[in-house]
Order: structure tokens, then C-alpha cells, then sequence
């Protein structure tokens, strides 16, 4: 089964429990999930604790132990260029970046951060680096994106509009 990484963390995890332990109906209201942990025992990646909730029917733990993804694995052939436009941060890209790549990140996921600053040239590109939370149920790791300045106003950087004439100054002939 394809994992629909749009839905929220607790449910992809949720949706892993289930897919594996057929019959098994829980849902992210009967149960809360650790921090996960880099496992080093395993061929899986990951480790968390799920515990049912009080009164959910369910009792006791469950350690876990699956992959989380790899946030550099995520763009694959699509575009890492995302138009700056008013964002100060990556949380302001965050939607985008969420609909170019079908996610469902939120502030949970990744370790905000500044966007890079502009020099002014026309046409600039600057790399970013998105990296997971360590908390984050879901991804691991980082990528380098890039955030593209928006065009320059031609209004705003000829500044002086006011032009020398033009001057037609005959070429030498060459000497016969």
C-alpha cells in the first residue's frame, strides 16, 4: 500500500499499525506516540512507543520500529525552486512546498528557519536547507531547496532615467 504522506503524522503511523496487523482498527484517538528514536538495531530507522489511551478499550505499550523518510529522497525530478515572493521564513513557504511535493508538513516536521537574503541581482537563486524535526514521526534527514527572488522592477533600479544624449563622432578615414 502507498503511503499518503498528505494525511497528518499520527495517521500515517497509524495507517502503518494497521496495514500490518490485519483486522486491527485503531485510529490517532485511541493512541499517543513517543518521540521517536534513531534505531540502530534494525534494518528499520526508526523507534516510538505507542500507548492506548485511557479508555479507548485498549491498555498498555507497544514499542514500533519502522522508516521514516528521508527528506532528500522527496523531490526526486520535480523542481526544487520555490518563488520567494513576501516569505521571511520557511514556514511561510511551507504551504508550497507541501503542494508541489504532496505532504502534509507542519511545524511538527522540520526546524524552522530564515530564508536566505537577496543581493539585488536580477534572476537570483539561493539555496535553503529543510531539515526534519528529530521529533518528527514521519521524516528524517534534509534537503536544499532553492527560493527564487521575485523579477526587479525596471521603475525601481533605473533610478536616474534622465540619459546623456547621443553623440556621432565621424570614424578617421584610413590613409589612402
Amino acid at each position: 500500500m502507498a503511503t499518503d504522506f498528505t494525511k497528518g503524522d499520527t495517521q500515517i503511523i497509524v495507517d502503518l499499525i494497521n496495514e500490518r496487523n490485519p483486522g486491527l482498527s485503531l485510529t490517532p484517538a485511541l493512541v499517543t506516540f513517543g518521540l521517536p528514536t534513531l534505531n540502530a538495531t534494525d534494518a528499520r530507522n526508526t523507534k516510538v512507543t505507542v500507548t492506548a489511551v485511557p479508555g479507548s478499550g485498549y491498555k498498555n505499550f507497544k514499542d514500533l520500529l519502522y522508516n521514516r523518510v528521508d527528506l532528500a529522497v522527496i523531490p526526486g525530478a520535480r523542481s526544487i525552486e520555490f518563488p520567494k515572493g513576501d516569505a521571511l521564513k520557511i514556514a511561510d513557504i511551507i504551504d508550497e512546498i507541501n503542494a508541489r511535493f504532496g505532504l502534509n508538513l507542519t511545524s511538527n516536521d522540520f526546524v524552522d528557519a530564515d530564508l536566505p537574503n537577496f543581493t539585488g541581482a536580477p534572476n537570483e537563486k539561493l539555496d535553503f536547507q529543510l531539515s526534519a524535526n528529530a521529533d518528527s514521526l514521519v521524516y528524517i534527514g534534509s534537503v536544499t531547496l532553492k527560493i527564487i527572488a521575485e523579477d526587479l522592477d525596471l521603475a525601481v533600479v533605473i533610478a536616474n532615467p534622465i540619459l546623456d544624449g547621443l553623440v556621432y563622432v565621424q570614424p578617421v578615414e584610413p590613409a589612402p
